[in-house]
């Protein structure tokens, strides 16, 4: 399956190695600090940042890429559909 960089909002994981990104309204996940990218500044308590994130393309289909994250769901699910101008190659 090949790579992609999803745009994300980034807040602090429960631990010093993960973060909290969330892709879409509803669907959150802990991800691996080493898998969320261009984080320009860390994020603190009660305030997110933006950043990319490591998916997997399942499928494209009318404007939109079926994704499956890597980390794990806290809300959502593991694929979820997003619009592709969000996602870039990896």
């Amino acid at each position: 399956m090949p790579n992609l960089l999803v745009e994300c909002e980034v807040q602090t994981g429960l631990f010093k190695t993960e973060y909290l990104v969330s892709v879409l309204p509803g669907f959150s996940f802990y991800m691996d600090r080493e898998d969320v990218q261009d984080v320009k500044e860390p994020p603190s308590a009660g305030r997110s940042v933006k950043g990319r994130v490591l998916a997997y393309l399942i499928e494209e289909r009318n404007g939109e890429a079926i994704i499956e994250m890597t980390g794990t769901p806290v809300e959502g699910g593991v694929r979820i559909s997003v619009p592709k101008t969000i996602t870039q190659a990896a």
